[in-house]
């Protein structure tokens, strides 16, 4: 089935929000699923926004925010303490800044793969909070994006 010209343009939402424990979510090596990729789509836009301050365990923990095979495709791994409640995730050395460019990396990215985040390092993330909000585009007639 082809897309229409109407569904080829249409800018959908999905959002979820991951909660970061150190016995799940937060667990030093865990690929957490954010959001389930059906058919080929064209992630418009991604945008992590922190809500509640991310904590360590022990040692420094990184978070990484990719695709499955492609773990950092849009943010590489960034120490999760950095990451701070009230303020976007925009790169791998986030500054406390009120308002800034979307970088290139959470723009414009074509996927057959489920959008994840990767806790790095030997160290678990204790505690916090990252918002999701993908807007996105089908490209096949299967595409779809969903809150994993």
């Amino acid at each position: 089935m082809k897309l229409t010209r109407a569904q080829r343009e249409s800018l959908q939402l999905a959002t979820k929000t991951i909660t970061y424990t150190a016995a799940g979510t937060g667990l030093a090596g865990a690929a957490t699923a954010i959001f389930t990729v059906t058919g080929q789509v064209l992630i418009q836009y991604l945008v992590p926004y922190c809500t509640v301050n991310l904590d360590q365990s022990a040692g420094t923990p990184t978070l990484a925010l990719g695709v499955v095979g492609n773990t950092s495709i849009f943010l590489g791994a960034t120490t999760a303490t950095a990451i701070d409640a009230g303020f976007f995730w925009l790169d791998t050395s986030p500054a406390e800044v009120g308002a800034m460019a979307l970088p290139a990396a959470l723009t414009n990215i074509v996927t057959i793969a489920n959008v994840q985040c990767l806790v790095g390092g030997t160290n678990n993330i204790s505690a916090g909070a990252i918002r999701y909000d993908v807007w996105w585009r089908p490209l096949s007639s299967d595409g779809n994006v969903a809150a994993a």
